[in-house]
């Protein structure tokens, strides 16, 4: 069974939030010492609420986001770079 995953494009990469059974924000920050951060989701798990809520959230533009699964070619080349957090 495939799980929703938000993308998040900003600054020339992309941040993920996950809705699996262990829902998660994979963020990244480019220019930081520690690019790559896992935050626990405490939002909705529907995934056009979730997108909605981390948009604001964060203050920003709906159009910065997308719902995708978990077999999206991005997330999935992206995924090795939160694997030892």
């Amino acid at each position: 069974m495939t799980y929703p995953v938000i993308v998040r494009r900003h600054l020339g990469c992309q941040s993920y939030l996950v809705l699996d059974a262990n829902p998660r924000e994979l963020l990244r920050h480019p220019g930081f010492n520690q690019e790559f951060s896992i935050r626990i989701w405490l939002g909705s798990t529907d995934p056009v609420e979730a997108m909605e809520e981390w948009a604001e959230m964060l203050a920003e533009d709906l159009e910065n986001y997308f719902i995708t699964d978990e077999n999206n070619w991005e997330y999935v080349s992206e995924r090795r770079f939160w694997d030892g957090l």
